[in-house]
């Protein structure tokens, strides 16, 4: 199930986002890493009472987020130069 929440959100949507607006979609790329981020840390202080994230949090988000959206931005930013 994660498998197909991943592709929906790292392959179909950019595919249809560079389809509608073109090369904005990078700028999508961009809001969608720093708002996962800043949604994870105003969780984590909330939670916490802490000015900063634990370890885990940050890992959890660097690899389930982070690392899948840069990899997908470049991807498509490769498809995007050849191909438009």
């Amino acid at each position: 199930m994660l498998v197909i929440v991943y592709a929906l959100m790292y392959v179909l949507v950019p595919v249809i986002l560079l389809e509608i607006i073109g090369g904005w979609t990078f700028l999508v790329y961009a809001v969608w890493l720093f708002g996962t981020y800043f949604a994870v840390k105003k969780s984590c202080e909330e939670r916490e009472h802490m000015p900063m994230m634990e370890h885990t949090d940050a890992m959890g988000h660097m690899i389930f987020i982070a690392t899948p959206t840069v990899l997908s931005a470049l991807a498509f930013l490769i498809i995007y130069a050849l191909f438009y």
